[in-house]
C-alpha cells in the first residue's frame, strides 16, 4: 500500500503574478509529494492454546501437567514503511517494526526500599530499523542497493508479511531455528528478467557464540553491542 503525502502552501496574495507564483509552489510541492512513499501493516492476534505456557514444562513435565489453557491477545508486527524517489534511478527505502506493542518503562516508588525511585520496563516488547537502504535502479536486471536489508535466505524472510503464509503466526519450525526476519547492513545485487529473479549480498558473519542447540543459527544474528561485530563476513545469494 503507498499513500500520497502532500503539504500544499496557502497564498492569500490577490495579484496575477502572485497567484501565478502560488500554482507553480504547488505544482513543484506536489511533484515533490509525489517521489514520497509511506505504506505499512500491522497484525492483532489472539489466541489460546491449551497447554501449559509454564517454563517448567520443559524441565519438569509432571509439575505443568495439570496447568489450565492460557490465552492471548497480541500485536505481532506494526510496521511502518518510509521511501523517497530521488530520480534517476536512486531511491531511499525504510522500514520501522514495532514488535508486541513495542517498549514501555516507567519510574515508580518502592515502598520496600525505603521509597527508592526505580525505573522498570513494563513491556517486553520490541522497536528497531529493520530496513534503511538507498538503491540505484541501472535496469531491471542490476540494482545496487547499499544499507540495512533482509537477507534473501529462507522463505519466511523473503515471505514474511502476513499474508504471505499459511497460519496466523509466522512458520514455527523456521522462526525458531533461523534468524527471522532477518536483516542486516550489507551491500547486494539484484535484478529480475522475465519469471527469473536473484539477489547476492555481501554481510557481517553470524556469531557462532550465540548458536545452541535449542535455537541452532537462530540468535547469530544478534549483538550485545550498539554495533555489528564483523570480524568474519559472509555472502548469501537466492535464484527464484
Amino acid at each position: 500500500m503507498a499513500l500520497l503525502l502532500a503539504v500544499i502552501p496557502v497564498n492569500c496574495a490577490l495579484s496575477g503574478n502572485a497567484a501565478e507564483t502560488s500554482d507553480s509552489t504547488m505544482s513543484e510541492w506536489l511533484k515533490l509529494a509525489s517521489r514520497f512513499h509511506m505504506g505499512g501493516y500491522g497484525e492483532a492476534v489472539y489466541s489460546r492454546n491449551f497447554y501449559s505456557d509454564r517454563y517448567q514444562r520443559y524441565t519438569d513435565p509432571q509439575s505443568a501437567a495439570n496447568d489450565k489453557s492460557h490465552g492471548r491477545f497480541d500485536l505481532p508486527h506494526v510496521v511502518i514503511y518510509l521511501g523517497f524517489d530521488f530520480g534517476k534511478g536512486w531511491s531511499m527505502g525504510s522500514e520501522i517494526e514495532f514488535e508486541h506493542g513495542g517498549t514501555e518503562s516507567a519510574v515508580e516508588i518502592e515502598a520496600e526500599e525505603s521509597g527508592e525511585y526505580e525505573k522498570e520496563i513494563e513491556r517486553g516488547g520490541e522497536v528497531f530499523l529493520e530496513q534503511f537502504w538507498i538503491q540505484k535502479v541501472f535496469m531491471p536486471q542490476l540494482v545496487l542497493r547499499a544499507g540495512m536489508q533482509v537477507v534473501p535466505v529462507g522463505a519466511t524472510n523473503a515471505h514474511h508479511e502476513p499474508d504471505q503464509f499459511f497460519g496466523v503466526y509466522r512458520p514455527e519450525g523456521e522462526n525458531t531455528i533461523m534468524p527471522c526476519t532477518w536483516h542486516e547492513v550489507a551491500i547486494s545485487l539484484m535484478g529480475k528478467a522475465g519469471n527469473w529473479s536473484y539477489q547476492a549480498m555481501f554481510l557481517p558473519g553470524l556469531d557462532s557464540e550465540r548458536f545452541g542447540n535449542q535455537s541452532w543459527i537462530h540468535d547469530g544474528s544478534a549483538s550485545p553491542f550498539e554495533f555489528k561485530i564483523a570480524n568474519n563476513y559472509a555472502f548469501a545469494a537466492r535464484v527464484n
